[in-house]
């Protein structure tokens, strides 16, 4: 049950025999019943006008998508017109409706770049994450570039989301970015060290060599993070290192066991052929 904005309520009765959609027999079983008193005129549906700027940028607050793609796709159609409109819910408190904004005015022709720049720059986290999401959309804009300004960001998630963005970078740029974010791994951050290893999958070795060489300290609580995740060639011969060190907690070997399934190689059997040592 629940209470709608006019005061009515609104109660959902559903019967799903087929929970999780493998065996769907729910058809025409579900019902929504809207309960007002009676003479109650309060449920009204909204009228937008999708011609002007103005109108459509107050549909893009509607919460109903179909409302919203109307809205988008007429603001779009509007190019540079509707960028005075769309400036005005930029400017909004709501942090969504900015995102939304935002998405609109960085697709104004010869407009990405500045957008991208304001929105990497903004307070909201959010916000700055979008900014970058929107820079790897836009062909007129260096998305690497947007990514390694972002790279020494204070919110681990706007670093997530770089992370992200250099997981196919095939230049230098990309390793030396990834060293940055491997640095400000606390190990603590299990979904920060995720991201790293993500982004680290394709081109593993340069990214591990690259945090080596920017001073990468391995034997640390961070740096054993990053040695477990990465799928470095040269990961399994630490990883043999921290399974002989006597300060390893016994607790933690068979995690790092696992770690070897990861790998494969002369590396790899190397490592393997040291553990016998023991």
């Amino acid at each position: 049950v629940k209470v709608a904005t006019d005061g009515s309520l609104i109660i959902a009765d559903w019967y799903d025999p087929g929970v999780g959609g493998h065996n769907m027999r729910d058809l025409d079983r579900g019902r929504l019943f809207r309960i007002t008193p009676k003479g109650h005129k309060g449920y009204k549906t909204p009228r937008f006008d999708f011609s002007t700027a103005a109108g459509a940028a107050e549909a893009l607050k509607n919460p109903n998508y179909a409302v919203r793609y109307v809205a988008w796709t007429s603001l779009h159609q509007m190019g540079a017109k509707a960028e005075p409109a769309l400036l005005k819910l930029w400017k909004s408190s709501n942090p969504r409706y900015r995102a939304r904004a935002l998405w609109l005015l960085g697709k104004i022709k010869n407009r990405g770049q500045h957008y991208v720049d304001l929105a990497i720059k903004d307070a909201n986290s959010d916000i700055r994450i979008t900014g970058l999401r929107l820079a790897r959309q836009l062909k007129s804009v260096d998305a690497i570039d947007t990514a390694a300004k972002l790279a020494r960001d204070k919110s681990p998630q706007v670093r997530r989301e770089v992370a992200v963005a250099i997981r196919h970078e095939k230049s230098a740029r990309g390793p030396k970015i990834w060293a940055e974010l491997a640095h400000q791994h606390n190990g603590k951050d299990r979904w920060y060290l995720e991201a790293l290893g993500l982004a680290s999958d394709l081109n593993a070795d340069a990214c591990f060599k690259a945090w080596l060489a920017q001073g990468g300290k391995w034997n640390t609580p961070a740096g054993r993070d990053i040695v477990w995740r990465v799928r470095s060639k040269h990961a399994p011969a630490l990883i043999a290192k921290i399974l002989k060190d006597p300060a390893t907690p016994k607790e933690q070997h068979p995690k790092y066991m696992r770690a070897f399934d990861f790998h494969k190689g002369p590396e790899k059997d190397k490592a393997l052929q040291s553990l016998l040592d023991l």
